[in-house]
């Protein structure tokens, strides 16, 4: 059966604890991809090309939200693209399942300031690794 997004967060792991980033509108998908090897042969008999899978890659997860100056999550993410550190990030779902990956955080962008808008930031996480689901 199909569950609601509402109540999916995403917390960044510092010194074993949790930190959650809050204020969150959207968390893009995990999208994982591949690269394909072509191994096609010149007597390939079928006339047709052959593949392989060739390395595996997580690509990016984007966060968009309304930016909190006084948010511990928030000020996280500020810190940790100004490091580059690569760090343990989960997303947990509204059932409980959770998708735990290492990434760095490849940008960071403070909203727009607009009439009868609120104030946005957007984080872009960049994997590296595999996600362990649970």
């Amino acid at each position: 059966m199909p569950q609601k997004a509402m109540g999916t967060t995403i917390s960044c792991t510092v010194d074993n604890n949790p930190l959650l980033i809050g204020s969150l509108r959207s968390i893009s998908e995990i999208k994982a991809d591949s690269e394909a090897i072509d191994v096609t042969t010149l007597d390939a008999a079928d006339g047709c090309k052959a593949y392989v899978q060739g390395l595996k890659d997580l690509g990016e997860v984007t966060l968009e939200g309304f930016f909190e100056s006084g948010s511990a999550g928030q000020s996280r993410l500020r810190t940790l693209y100004q490091s580059g550190a690569v760090t343990p990030f989960t997303v947990t779902f509204p059932d409980g399942t959770a998708a735990a990956f290492s990434a760095f955080v490849k940008s960071y962008a403070l909203g727009a300031a607009t009439v009868d808008g609120a104030v946005g930031f957007t984080a872009v996480l960049r994997l590296t690794g595999g996600v362990t689901l649970s």
